[in-house]
């Protein structure tokens, strides 16, 4: 339906009784849709004052014939963070940070650990639809992960452009908005960014995104408890849900977990269309491997090393050593002067 009269530039005065039946009329239609439009979606959207025409929010679902339900989708939300998460992991370098870890969804801390030369920086993200507001208390949210974390800075990436009047910002806490953020991804209509900024969140459950959200906790709860990485058939016969029904491949739920997947039909670096995204994903979880062993042993794992630690037949198929050591700023075996292995060192 077009709402004539709500498009404030056909608006004429005096037309009150019509602008109402044609809210009345749009809080119909969306409800049908499961979406529940709020007081905010609803004013930002027509460009009104919702109580110049109802005594607030209740009484225009009442003359709608139902029930206003202010409840946000948790699947949403989560849905929205893993793709902001994912989007401002893959674009590290164009913020000339490098990964260090990053944290699933639900694990309480900065969101994403990074370093730059010898600082240690932490990303809080914040996945907020375009009418959300930054608010003190993310702020001061920042400061206790500053504080616990022991981190020499942070910085809160939001895709809103709106904040709280008077906020302090500690010299320490910068923050990147929608506009600052376009301009460094030098994106215009990114369709994760605009479903983030657009989509609201105020609607009731949908199957499809539960059952997704439903196969994606069960694999990341065995990796995080079991340590292992659930497969198709155990998926099934699990949770009864076929994973290609919601998913294009069982490597896109390790992808949106952070997790490497499963080297079995993955297209390493020999292929002819690598998975770029995987092999990176492995990457990530070697080089902190090795750091680690270098920083707490002084030790620097050889390739065999690296695959017995994580249980894969090879290292070679998704990279080679000499690349890792480079960009963890390393010397590679050959220009080491004496090679350190775990057998010499032990």
């Amino acid at each position: 339906m077009k709402y004539l009269l709500l498009n404030p530039k056909e608006r004429p005065r005096k037309i009150n009784k019509k602008v109402r039946e044609e809210l009345i009329q749009y809080i119909k239609e969306e409800t049908k849709k499961k979406h529940f439009p709020s007081r905010r979606e609803i004013e930002s959207k027509f460009k009104i004052k919702l109580d110049s025409y109802f005594k607030g929010i209740n009484q225009l679902y009442e003359k709608a014939e139902t029930k206003y339900k202010l409840h946000a989708n948790q699947n949403l939300k989560v849905i929205k963070a893993k793709l902001l998460l994912e989007l401002i992991i893959k674009n590290l370098d164009k913020f000339e940070l490098k990964l260090v870890s990053a944290r699933g969804i639900h694990e309480r801390g900065i969101d994403i650990l990074v370093k730059k030369k010898k600082a240690k920086i932490g990303i809080e993200i914040k996945a907020y639809n375009k009418e959300e507001k930054l608010k003190a208390r993310d702020i001061e949210q920042v400061k206790r992960f500053i504080e616990k974390e022991k981190l020499d800075e942070a910085i809160i990436i939001t895709t809103s452009n709106k904040a709280d009047k008077n906020l302090d910002y500690p010299k320490n806490i910068s923050v990147i908005n929608y506009d600052k953020l376009k301009r460094i991804l030098n994106i215009k209509n990114n369709k994760n960014i605009l479903f983030i900024r657009e989509y609201s969140i105020n609607r009731e459950d949908i199957s499809r995104i539960v059952k997704r959200q439903k196969i994606v906790d069960y694999v990341s709860k065995k990796y995080e408890k079991e340590k292992r990485k659930p497969r198709y058939g155990e998926i099934l016969k699990e949770l009864h849900l076929d994973i290609y029904s919601y998913f294009k491949s069982l490597s896109n739920i390790y992808k949106i977990l952070r997790i490497p997947p499963p080297l079995k039909n993955m297209k390493g670096k020999n292929a002819k269309k690598p998975d770029k995204e995987c092999i990176e994903l492995w990457k990530d979880e070697f080089k902190k491997y090795i750091l680690k062993e270098v920083e707490e042993r002084g030790r620097y794992p050889s390739g065999e090393q690296i695959a017995k630690h994580f249980g894969i037949y090879s290292v070679w198929h998704i990279t080679e050593m000499s690349s890792l050591y480079k960009e963890l700023n390393l010397k590679p075996y050959l220009d080491r002067k004496r090679k350190t292995t775990f057998s010499e060192a032990s």
